[in-house]
């Protein structure tokens, strides 16, 4: 067995470094992955039931690449005259038309019966203040809420911005479920590195004593009350 190998504590120290750079990279990840670019927001409406309801805590995905119908998704209302997020079902996207005629129990997409399985009471056409026939623009979204009885949506925007669209780039997220496989894992990382972080800083003190403790039995008992030792 070497020197450095019966150095009190060396395997501690070591042992401690590597849980200390374990555990920030976990902590690092974990943490803008699963908290900085998924937060979580608070609903301040009922706009959205029943997927989501006043008061609730919900995740987005901040780093969403791509946008389909049907995704709930957080946008920049500034294209509607608000400086606000606001929280949207995308019906419609670029390329689409989107239409509505009063008697309908349905909007059509694309001249076929929209099916909306997520609305409020089963009823997609609640609330509609008029008839509307659309072709979104490319680049742009129809977006509706699932009350709509309650939900001032791009049905009620046709003067705010092109066709009562939001642009694509305008959205900042789109809804993830809490039970996502990755927004789980990341979070998970991020509480993993904390508690790596902490073992290793314990282990880390751990050693540091036993090398205190090593150095002070090494002094000649002739020596101990002198700092530092003749000949030092």
């Amino acid at each position: 067995m070497g020197k450095q190998d019966r150095v009190p504590g060396r395997r501690l120290g070591v042992a401690s470094v590597a849980m200390l750079v374990l555990g920030a990279l976990l902590g690092c990840v974990g943490g803008l992955g699963g908290y900085f670019f998924m937060p979580t927001k608070v609903i301040p409406s009922d706009h959205m039931r029943p997927t989501l309801t006043t008061g609730s805590s919900v995740v987005f995905n901040l780093l969403t690449v791509k946008v389909n119908r049907g995704d709930v998704v957080l946008f920049d209302a500034s294209a509607w005259g608000e400086q606000h997020q606001s929280v949207e079902r995308v019906v419609a996207v670029g390329g689409d038309h989107i239409a509505y005629t009063p008697g309908d129990r349905t909007l059509t997409l694309n001249g076929k019966p929209l099916d909306e399985p997520y609305v409020l009471n089963g009823d997609p056409v609640a609330g509609s203040p008029g008839p509307f026939s659309v072709t979104v623009p490319k680049g742009r979204l129809f977006v509706l809420g699932d009350n709509r009885g309650n939900s001032a949506d791009s049905r009620f925007r046709f003067q705010d911005s092109e066709s009562g669209t939001v642009p694509l780039s305008d959205v900042n997220g789109a809804l993830v479920d809490q039970g996502d496989p990755l927004l789980v894992g990341l979070r998970s990382a991020a509480l993993a590195g904390l508690a790596v972080l902490c073992a290793g800083a314990l282990f880390g003190a751990v050693a540091l004593r036993l090398r205190r403790r090593a150095a002070a039995a090494a002094v000649h008992p002739a020596y101990a009350g002198l700092v530092p030792p003749p000949g030092g």
